[in-house]
């Protein structure tokens, strides 16, 4: 286990804390005179995160998210593995944002001696890490980028996978896209990378079996800065919808463009760019009606299977370690499940054995604090997602209104669907 490499962990910058070994008991059940656990080994959890770059918004949070559920299964008594009581030891590095910088991450958080991986925040992170894995033939739990597109590297024997699909997260905008009186015509806006290809590829067929037309520009560059000739498209074509997939940056120029152009379509649905309430706040009253999958809030009906907290509590913890965040970022949720997901699949397996952990993995019936877990034979947990827009306030702060909940009746209809302002009244004047 971990506790055999601690002495070459520690020379790696990115370690939390140094691992320190107590003195071996005779059972796995002891505890000292303070009450406290004697824990036999440490199992190192690996955590590659874009800390920085584009993608640092997704990142937002670890590893205090995932480091505060390691502490509460550390305070139960961590895992017992091997006839050994374990500690779980969270060992983070930074991805930068980066495809290939998180795939060499992956790799040296292996090289140094991890015993399991953890991932999250894009399929950027998430499906590079998961390759690593395969190839060093170490388990991997992830969750937080699309199921589809991370199932394009595949097929996998030791990695996990929770979230949405392409699928269901279209149902979530067709959702609200139904719900407005619109021409039904679609502006497709999506990288040259493998989400936004992926995405491509199954967006035309399902536009259309819905009634909807796509008018499709082709691939953008990431972190192009000029998007005139793609709007050009979309004013021709007299699109009413725009749909995408593109980060936070690529977004924000887009859309002061289409501003900037006076292109305002009524519905404005593009994934993963406006999930942050710190995101919106940039754009200022740009992100007026902005319209977002929401992947999990305080406000969703699911309890942690680490401590029986419910969403609301989770929500409220973030809000008090970030209390200049106005909104719990849907990321937590996910975050705190995959160590959920983690600790069941250990305790199930009882040891660290690759193939004790992969058969406990294919069993998994977890109720977590996004849903229930329970894999496929492809490795991938489907969950469902609701649709979020966010309203601009009189002080300029943003509250975000559930509009659609198809997939999640029980999540409640917050507001109904406010289009795109026609005008916007900027500090330099008025813009079309």
């Amino acid at each position: 286990m971990g506790i055999r490499l601690a002495a070459l962990a520690v020379c790696f910058t990115f370690l939390l804390a140094g691992c320190t070994q107590s003195a071996p008991v005779s059972s796995p059940s002891g505890q000292d005179a303070q009450g406290n656990w004697i824990f036999d080994d440490t199992v190192l959890v690996g955590r590659v995160a874009p800390s920085t770059g584009p993608l640092s918004s997704f990142g937002q949070g670890t590893p205090y998210v995932e480091q505060s559920a390691f502490d509460i299964i550390n305070a139960q008594g961590g895992v017992v593995l091997d006839g050994k009581r374990c500690r779980l030891e969270l060992v983070c590095t930074d991805s930068q944002s980066n495809i290939a910088r998180a795939g060499e991450a992956a790799q040296e958080l292996i090289q140094s001696g991890i015993d399991i991986m953890i991932v999250s925040n894009t399929a950027d992170t998430v499906t590079p890490v998961s390759a690593a894995c395969e190839r060093a033939g170490i388990a991997c739990i992830s969750v937080d980028a699309p199921a589809s597109a991370w199932a394009m590297g595949g097929p996998y024997q030791n990695s996990w996978h929770t979230f949405f699909d392409n699928e269901r997260e279209m149902l979530c905008f067709l959702d609200v896209w139904d719900k407005v009186d619109t021409n039904k015509t679609i502006g497709l806006l999506t990288a040259n990378d493998g989400e936004g290809v992926e995405i491509t590829t199954f967006i035309t067929d399902f536009a259309a079996s819905k009634g909807y037309t796509i008018v499709d520009p082709g691939r953008y560059t990431l972190g192009m800065t000029d998007y005139s000739h793609m709007i050009g498209q979309f004013i021709q074509a007299d699109c009413d919808i725009i749909l995408g997939v593109m980060n936070t940056v690529d977004f924000s120029n887009f859309w002061r463009q289409c501003t900037a152009t006076g292109y305002r379509p009524k519905l404005c649905t593009v994934a993963k760019s406006c999930l942050f309430s710190s995101d919106v706040e940039v754009l200022d009253e740009l992100a007026d009606g902005l319209i977002t999958e929401v992947w999990w809030s305080g406000d969703f009906p699911y309890y942690s299977s680490l401590n029986g907290w419910s969403s609301a509590q989770l929500a409220q913890d973030y809000l008090e370690q970030y209390p200049q965040l106005s909104l719990a970022p849907p990321t937590v949720g996910y975050k705190h499940a995959n160590v959920e997901i983690l600790y069941d699949i250990l305790q199930r397996a009882g040891s660290l054995e690759l193939s004790a952990i992969n058969e406990a993995a294919a069993a998994t019936d977890l109720d977590t604090i996004v849903g229930h877990v329970s894999f496929n034979e492809d490795h991938i947990s489907l969950m469902s997602c609701v649709a979020g827009q966010w309203i601009r306030q009189e002080d300029g702060s943003f509250r975000q209104e559930i509009v659609g909940n198809y997939l999640i009746p029980s999540v409640e209809i917050t507001a109904d669907i406010k289009l795109i302002p026609d005008t916007l009244q900027m500090a330099g004047g008025s813009n079309p």
